[in-house]
């Protein structure tokens, strides 16, 4: 499996959870590295990872309070230096790393049997998860379908347009637009 393949069986999973329990106060994600080597990393296409990240911050329709990273190995500050351009400082804020398998305050009771909680073991989530993607394996097909035409969305002017660029399906834009638009960060 590739991180592309990763990332769309996450967003499956995300839109079944959706369908059945619809939007909750907030999401706490766990990902647990153990077992992670180096070399994983060579299956992660930036593309995809900047895709995801873009999903993640501007679309997903859940709020996430945290982000814990279990077992984090020794080399995840050489990751963070790819993945910290690709990240908003809020998400980045909710990111916390450690070393062991349980995030120290964190509620045992939402934690899998495997891990010390008092919640279900993995292999039970993992049955939860399957049943709940075959109950919905119809709709996931059909809605794979879905596809945007690109060629009928509007672009947008930049700034590159007053150095010569191409006007073909662009919205001009005036001084005052211009003004109107800006954005300071």
């Amino acid at each position: 499996m590739n991180f592309s393949d990763a990332v769309k069986g996450f967003c499956m999973y995300n839109d079944c959870v959706l369908s059945e329990d619809g939007l909750q106060e907030g999401y706490i994600v766990i990902f647990d590295m153990k077992g992670v080597q180096l070399g994983h990393l060579a299956r992660v296409s930036l593309p995809a990872l900047r895709c995801f990240m873009l999903y993640i911050q501007e679309a997903h329709p859940c709020r996430l309070k945290a982000i814990h990273i279990l077992n984090t190995a020794s080399w995840i500050h050489h990751v963070m230096r790819l993945v910290i351009p690709l990240v908003k400082s809020e998400l980045l804020n909710m990111v916390k790393f450690h070393k062991g398998n349980v995030p120290e305050n964190f509620p045992i009771e939402l934690m899998p049997m495997d891990y010390g909680g008092e919640a279900a073991s993995i292999d039970e989530l993992d049955r939860e998860t399957k049943s709940l993607i075959s109950k919905y394996h119809q709709w996931l097909i059909e809605s794979a379908e879905f596809k945007s035409d690109e060629s009928k969305r509007i672009k947008k002017a930049s700034w590159w347009g007053f150095f010569g660029g191409s006007k073909n399906n662009t919205v001009e834009l005036d001084e005052k637009t211009i003004l109107k638009n800006l954005q300071i960060d």
